[in-house]
């Protein structure tokens, strides 16, 4: 077995209890006393006179425990014989993931060393809602998904790992974290589950903006990336990049780490040279609500046509004001008071944006029973508000009140560190109030259908003209030119929907979009040039292209993402999620399945946020 002693103090505790971090806020403890640890193995527990041990509580490790940068088949099948397993006793596991002839490459290459250590692997494909539909009741052992930035902080990542977000059935909560099933029932230490919540109090304990504040949430990202690795519940594989390209005669801005949906075509494209429209193709979407969006293509469209009271400005990881032109915010970090822009327009004659058209907006996304996105509202910001035996936010209790014709006030239940970078989330954009009657007290003015599907309303740089939908539709909008901020050069935007990224690519080359990029089984990166850096964002050219000749102009942008395979903790052992991290060779699937076009994670928590940077990242997995 390789040398685990360095790397990883101990494997699957069975602890009867736990000894707890004192979860501090920045300056007292959380009691307003003396900070102290709860001992497990006080009197009556199982460290009495009986002559057993009692098992030493989690408290961190030294770095990555499971062979980095190896392919450890040996420790994969050491771990599973230890559990009992071998030959004649092996543990059936069910793979599912969505649909890639990437992924499942990778996942054929894991089934077949997994076969070695006595884990016998199916392979099963699902559609991205299929997968979510699927995980989220629980209905799966190992999984794989990735995680977008909301918010570029780590609490954003590491709430995926939070345990009691984690429970998909569970009575009065809506989760959103990762599919692990992190419960009572979990089969993980009870000392790593101890361990994990107190870390992540000490995040959500130190809301402030102080020096001492910001230095506790830091201390707490190694904390709970640690008792993830001594889990082995997720394990994170890589972070991807995104690689634009784009003809000569654009004049094109790359979107920044937040990716390219969270930025609008007006700030990315300066200009095309001798062409009115700009021509491109889209994924298949699902709705053009901005309380009902969870798809990529479907959050490109809405930030296109609406605006939130703030924004990633082309994408960049710095909030900055859009709707909004200034807030205040209490002494006890609780209210925020926003005051909006005047003058802003609306599509279509609707009129002056105003506070009571945002109160509606944010009624919505808590109330509206076609909200998929009110975890905003009710768990990441905590809104003051009233629920139901359901769950449910009683209508107009939540406490965000308008106070004149562009100010309004919104109340947390407790302080939260990151509340304006939420509100740049498509998700927060103004509709009209009563567009829909889809809360209490609105009769609507249109169908929840006609705006969700053909007539959405917004206030942002560009304005709906038609949507046919599926594989081989068209997506089209025009420029919007009362426009509050700096209007698009162009007049419009025609989209083609495609679904098939061989097809999507040759569209590109056959010269019938602007932009495009290039599918993993066509990459070739000996045709990328790099000339110029700035900051992480790589420029140069991608090319001569063989089917056409053409070099294009090209951007390499790291984005702040992670994506990794998750458990069903109430279902896979230990030994055998280990034994799976064993086999995970990063570096390879990176360099010869994803051709480079990515970067290896041993964190969940991605480089770019990484307390410290990217080589702090790299020194505390590694261990120096």
């Amino acid at each position: 077995m390789a040398e685990d002693s360095e790397f990883k103090r101990r494997r699957f505790l069975q602890a009867t209890g736990a000894a707890a971090l004192t979860a501090s806020v920045a300056g007292c403890s959380s009691d307003g006393g003396d900070a102290t640890a709860t001992d497990s193995g006080g009197d009556g527990g199982d460290g009495g006179d009986d002559g057993t041990a009692t098992p030493e509580p989690f408290d961190g490790l030294d770095a990555y425990p499971y062979s980095p940068n190896e392919t450890d088949v040996q420790s994969a099948i050491e771990v599973m014989e230890e559990a009992g397993y071998g030959p004649d006793n092996t543990f059936e596991l069910d793979w599912l993931q969505y649909t890639s002839p990437t992924w499942l490459e990778m996942a054929n290459t894991i089934r077949s060393r997994l076969q070695q250590a006595h884990i016998e692997m199916n392979i099963s494909e699902a559609s991205f809602s299929e997968l979510l539909s699927t995980t989220e009741q629980g209905d799966h052992e190992a999984y794989t998904l990735g995680w977008i930035a909301d918010y570029p902080a780590p609490q954003n990542f590491l709430q995926l790992i939070n345990p009691e977000n984690t429970v998909y059935d569970a009575e009065g909560t809506t989760p959103n974290g990762a599919r692990l099933f992190w419960s009572e029932d979990a089969m993980v230490d009870s000392s790593v589950t101890q361990y994990m919540n107190d870390a992540y109090s000490m995040i959500t304990g130190n809301p402030g903006t102080s020096d001492e504040a910001q230095q506790a949430r830091d201390d707490a990202v190694p904390m709970m990336e640690e008792a993830l690795w001594e889990s082995a519940a997720l394990i994170p594989l890589y972070s991807s990049v995104t690689e634009s390209m784009w003809y000569d005669y654009v004049d094109f801005n790359p979107a920044g780490g937040m990716g390219p949906s969270r930025a609008k075509t007006n700030n990315s494209v300066n200009a095309i040279e001798g062409r009115d429209r700009l021509s491109g193709t889209s994924a298949t979407l699902s709705t053009l609500d901005p309380v009902a969006s969870g798809d990529t293509a479907s959050g490109a469209k809405i930030m296109n046509m609406f605006d939130a009271p703030l924004n990633y400005f082309n994408g960049e990881a710095q909030v900055s004001n859009l709707l909004v032109e200034d807030y205040e915010l209490s002494d006890d970090l609780t209210t925020y008071t926003f005051t909006l822009k005047e003058g802003v327009q609306f599509h279509e004659d609707y009129g002056e944006v105003t506070a009571a058209d945002m109160v509606y907006s944010l009624r919505r996304l808590a109330e509206s029973s076609n909200s998929s996105n009110s975890s905003f509202l009710t768990g990441d910001l905590n809104v003051v508000r009233e629920e139901n035996d359901n769950g449910e936010v009683v209508p107009e209790s939540m406490a965000v009140e308008q106070t004149g014709e562009y100010t309004f006030t919104m109340e947390l239940e407790e302080p939260f560190a990151y509340a304006l970078e939420i509100m740049a989330y498509s998700a927060f954009s103004a509709v009209p109030e009563g567009i829909v009657g889809d809360i209490e007290g609105y009769e609507g003015e249109m169908s929840y259908e006609e705006f969700s599907l053909n007539n959405p309303v917004g206030s942002g740089p560009f304005q709906f003209v038609e949507w046919n939908s599926g594989n081989g539709g068209n997506f089209t909008y025009d420029t919007f030119d009362d426009y509050h901020g700096e209007p698009a050069s162009f007049d419009g935007i025609d989209l083609q929907i495609l679904t098939d990224t061989n097809a999507i690519f040759n569209r590109f080359i056959n010269g019938n979009a602007d932009t495009g990029g290039v599918p993993t089984s066509q990459y070739d990166p000996d045709l990328v040039s790099v000339e110029e850096t700035q900051g992480a964002q790589e420029l140069g050219t991608y090319g001569p292209v063989e089917e056409n000749g053409v070099t294009y102009q090209y951007a390499r942008t790291p984005t702040i993402n992670t994506y990794y395979v998750g458990f069903n903790l109430e279902e896979v052992p230990q030994p055998v999620r280990e034994a799976m991290a064993y086999v995970i060779n990063r570096e390879q699937f990176v360099q010869e399945v994803f051709l480079s076009r990515g970067s290896p994670s041993y964190h969940l928590t991605p480089a770019p946020i990484w307390p410290g940077g990217g080589e702090a990242y790299r020194s505390h997995w590694q261990g120096n």
